[in-house]
């Protein structure tokens, strides 16, 4: 599918994106949550490939096997990779493009909530650091450290209590 960058960006973000994607494809990945959740980065990566080679054989209408070996080929060696994660320290890492390496300025524009709500900064705070929540505390940290309730107490208050937004909106 094509993303419609004019329509869903202010203007002035549109022309931001535009300039830095140029005329490159680009494809997203898309990886079912029990995957992310229970696998390291390094499977991001394989399930990548596995993607690519699948849109080069539903695309071209290959079968899967010799034929496809060429162009696949090519297309690893040329490809362009966006790693959205830092590496972790060697001690804590398990593989690249970790979630606990997302740097949170990257992870804020993911959530994409200044776009949702370009007049209330509040509310596009909010939502960036509920989404945090989720994935470094409840996802990232919750599975790496499972074994105890802390972390989803500790993360639980920040998206279902009204706490936090009542001292962003009133001080």
């Amino acid at each position: 599918f094509v993303l419609p960058i004019d329509k869903l960006f202010p203007a002035k973000m549109a022309a931001q994106l535009k300039a830095a994607v140029g005329k490159s494809m680009w494809q997203a990945i898309h990886i079912p949550t029990t995957v992310s959740r229970t696998c390291d980065g390094g499977t991001t990566s394989r399930w990548s490939a596995m993607q690519i080679g699948m849109s080069f054989i539903g695309a071209y209408k290959m079968c899967a096997g010799e034929a496809a070996v060429a162009d696949l080929a090519f297309a690893a060696k040329h490809a362009g990779v966006i790693q959205m994660a830092d590496i972790l320290p060697a001690r804590r890492a398990r593989g690249p493009n970790e979630p606990g390496g997302i740097k949170f300025g990257h992870f804020a524009d993911m959530i994409q909530s200044d776009r949702k709500y370009p007049n209330d900064p509040v509310r596009s705070s909010l939502e960036i650091v509920a989404a945090g929540t989720m994935l470094f505390d409840q996802i990232w940290l919750g599975s790496y450290m499972s074994g105890g309730v802390g972390f989803t107490q500790y993360a639980t208050a920040a998206y279902t209590d009204n706490i936090l937004d009542d001292y962003t909106s009133y001080g």
